[in-house]
């Protein structure tokens, strides 16, 4: 949440000051990027002030799927923000606020791309750490004289 948090105060303050010095597609843009990051800083200051570790195995493995999940279907909605913003690009031939939809297009794009990545990577280290949960998990066996844990060397 902390790169989240912090792709997204950059862009917040960097469309601030950009958006008021510039014109046209280049303002739009920088405003888009100004508006989609708060509600990534919210996303990001909601997961950073919430996180709890479970304190079961049970409620691991379920958090740990819960994750996996979230982060497979975050980058579906990446891709969606990606063809998105290709539409805007595409509506902006034929409208009169041509500029303005080029450059939210363009932001668009840009924030679904890095969002694409950012989720990719998380899902690709949560999937990492739940292989290595499930190999453990494996690894254990209960009975009626208590629980075992085989180590292989």
């Amino acid at each position: 949440m902390q790169i989240l948090g912090t792709w997204a105060l950059t862009n917040i303050i960097a469309g601030g000051i950009a958006s008021s010095k510039s014109q046209g597609e280049t303002s739009a843009f920088w405003q888009m990027n100004a508006g989609w990051n708060i509600i990534n800083a919210g996303i990001a200051g909601i997961g950073y002030f919430t996180q709890s570790m479970p304190n079961t195995l049970a409620g691991t493995v379920a958090e740990q799927h819960s994750i996996e999940t979230l982060l497979a279907v975050n980058t579906g909605l990446d891709i969606a923000y990606i063809l998105g913003g290709l539409y805007l690009r595409e509506k902006a031939h034929n409208s009169e606020q041509s500029e303005r939809l080029r450059g939210f297009g363009n932001a668009i794009m840009m924030q679904g791309a890095f969002l694409l990545l950012f989720d990719a990577a998380l899902y690709a280290v949560n999937a990492h750490h739940g292989k290595t949960l499930e190999s453990i998990l494996q690894s254990v066996s209960i009975s009626s004289n208590g629980i075992g844990m085989h180590i292989s060397f």
